[in-house]
C-alpha cells in the first residue's frame, strides 16, 4: 500500500510538472510570435547562416555591364540538436519535516525555473551572434532604428519584428511614460511596443542596446524525447520534456530527473539588427 501512495504522488508530481512546462512553454512562443516548436531527432544538426554583401545600385548605361551586388550566402555553422539532463534530491528530512507534497513540489517548481532560464539563455546568446548593426541614441529612436534595420533585411516578406532590450534602459523610459510591463514564461516585455512589435526585457541585453529581428528568424527548435526505452517518464504530447519522481533508496531521498531539448537558434545571423549609440560596422 505504501509503495502504491508513492508511485501515485510521484506520478502527479512528473504530471504536474510536464503540464507547468506545457503551459508556460505556449506563454514564451507567443511572446516570441511564435505558433509551434520545430521537434526533430536529437543529434540532427541545426545550420545558421551568415550572408554579406552590398545592394549595388550603380546606374549601368544601355548595354553596359550590371555591377554584381556580391551578396551571397556563407557556409553554415552547424549546431547538433542534443538533450539537456537536470537532476534533483529531496532528502526524508525535508519530506519528514514538510510533509512529501510542498518538500518535492516546490523543489520541483524551483527546478523548472531554473530550466526554463536555461531555455532564456539561449534566447540571448543566439541574438549575441547578430552581426546586423545599426545607430541610434536613447531607448524609443533605438527600437525605431533595429526596426528599420529589420525591415530591410526582411523587405518583401512577411515577418513579425521583435525586440530586446536591458532593464536599465527599458524601467528608464517606462520611468518617464505610462506603458504597463507584462510577463510570461519569466520575460517581461512591452506589448506591441510604438505599433512596431513586442519589446523583451532581460539584463542578458547589454545597456544601451536594443537588438531586433524576425520572430521568423528565431527558430525554437528540439530534440525529441518520446518514448525513452527501459525508463519510465512521464512526456509532453510533442516529446520536449520528460521527467520521472521516484524514491532514491541508497541516498535516502526522493528524485526527480528531468530530460529536455529544446533552445532558441538563429537562421540568418545578419537579420539580427543591433542598434546602439555606437559606430555602425
Amino acid at each position: 500500500m505504501a509503495n502504491e501512495i508513492l508511485y501515485t504522488e510521484a506520478l502527479a508530481q512528473d504530471i504536474n510538472f510536464v503540464t507547468r512546462f506545457e503551459n508556460d512553454l505556449h506563454n514564451l512562443l507567443a511572446v516570441l510570435g511564435k505558433s509551434d516548436v520545430q521537434v526533430v531527432a536529437p543529434g540532427t544538426a541545426f545550420k545558421i547562416y551568415p550572408t554579406s554583401g552590398v545592394l549595388d545600385a550603380t546606374t549601368v548605361l544601355e548595354k553596359g555591364l550590371i555591377p554584381d551586388s556580391g551578396i551571397s550566402v556563407g557556409n553554415a555553422s552547424v549546431v547538433e540538436l542534443t538533450y539537456k539532463k537536470y537532476r534533483n534530491l529531496t532528502g526524508i528530512e525535508s519530506i519528514g519535516k514538510y510533509g512529501y507534497e510542498l518538500a518535492v513540489g516546490e523543489t520541483n517548481k524551483a527546478m523548472l525555473k531554473l530550466i526554463q532560464a536555461g531555455i532564456r539563455a539561449s534566447i540571448f546568446t543566439a541574438l549575441a551572434t547578430g552581426t546586423g548593426t545599426a545607430v541610434a541614441s536613447g531607448f524609443q529612436k533605438q527600437v525605431a532604428a533595429a526596426a528599420a534595420g529589420v525591415a530591410k533585411k526582411f523587405e518583401d516578406e512577411a515577418y513579425t519584428p521583435v525586440f530586446f532590450a536591458n532593464p536599465d534602459d527599458a524601467y528608464g523610459y517606462l520611468g518617464e511614460h505610462n506603458i504597463t510591463l507584462e510577463t510570461q514564461f519569466g520575460l517581461s516585455y512591452l506589448a506591441n511596443f510604438m505599433g512596431i512589435g513586442n519589446v523583451i526585457v532581460d539584463s542578458n541585453v547589454p545597456s544601451g542596446t536594443v537588438i531586433g529581428t524576425a520572430c521568423e528568424n528565431l527558430a525554437v527548435v528540439a530534440a525529441s524525447i518520446g518514448a525513452i526505452p527501459g525508463m519510465e517518464m512521464t512526456t509532453d504530447e510533442s516529446g520536449i520534456i520528460a521527467v520521472h519522481n521516484g524514491a532514491r533508496y541508497e541516498n535516502a531521498a526522493i528524485e526527480t530527473v528531468a530530460y529536455s531539448g529544446l533552445a532558441v537558434k538563429p537562421v540568418f545571423l545578419d537579420r539580427i539588427i543591433k542598434a546602439s549609440a555606437g559606430q555602425s560596422l
